[in-house]
């Protein structure tokens, strides 16, 4: 074999291993995880279960798969919120899609972390409501507020935060062009140039 074979054969076994890496895919992957679920919700119709309920934990495929639509089905926002707001949480969460004519995955994202934000104020709240309606005060109980007061106030900022950062995605973006020394932009606020 001469130099000029050797790197054909080189060549052509590279474009093989990269034709089948290219094609390979992790057990992460969308293909795997969706091949899994598949083979998971046959074993569950051949066994006949009316529930599946329990075949649908964090391990299973089928968990996983449902985690691929998580900006349709919000299943992992629903988990992270206990469960008297799940379903406040999911609704919420739609209704800011729908609001705000989430497209986008990193929109529908915002729209997801606003609603957690926001289950996570009135969370936090329901809890200092709940002690103060106990009538009584100690030391221990005044810092168990003071800590969960902290908390109500970062979840609110967290909110107001996410809300804002989604208003602002989802407005329309204009061009401006001021051509002149001096123009008046709005009420009291003014653009001057000097030329020198």
């Amino acid at each position: 074999m001469n130099e000029k074979e050797i790197a054909l054969s080189n060549t052509t076994t590279i474009d093989k291993v990269t034709d089948l890496i290219s094609q390979a895919y992790t057990k992460y992957d969308k293909e795997y995880v969706l091949k899994n679920a598949e083979r998971e919700i046959i074993e569950i119709k051949n066994r006949k279960k009316d529930k599946i309920d329990e075949d649908i934990t964090p391990d299973k495929f089928l968990y996983k798969s449902v985690t691929l639509f998580e900006f349709d089905k919000g299943l992992l926002l629903v988990s992270a919120v206990p469960e008297r707001h799940r379903t406040l949480a999911l609704e919420f969460f739609r209704n800011l899609q729908a609001e705000y004519n989430c497209q986008t995955p990193s929109e529908k994202s915002l729209a997801e972390v606003t609603a957690l934000n926001f289950i996570r104020t009135l969370y936090i709240q329901e809890k200092i409501s709940l002690y103060l309606a106990m009538d009584t005060m100690s030391e221990m109980g005044i810092k168990y507020l003071d800590v969960l007061s902290k908390d109500l106030d970062r979840a609110e900022r967290h909110y107001l935060t996410s809300l804002q950062a989604l208003r602002t995605v989802n407005s329309p973006m204009f061009a401006v062009n001021i051509k002149t020394n001096t123009a008046v932009i709005g009420q009291n606020q003014m653009v001057q140039v000097k030329n020198a």
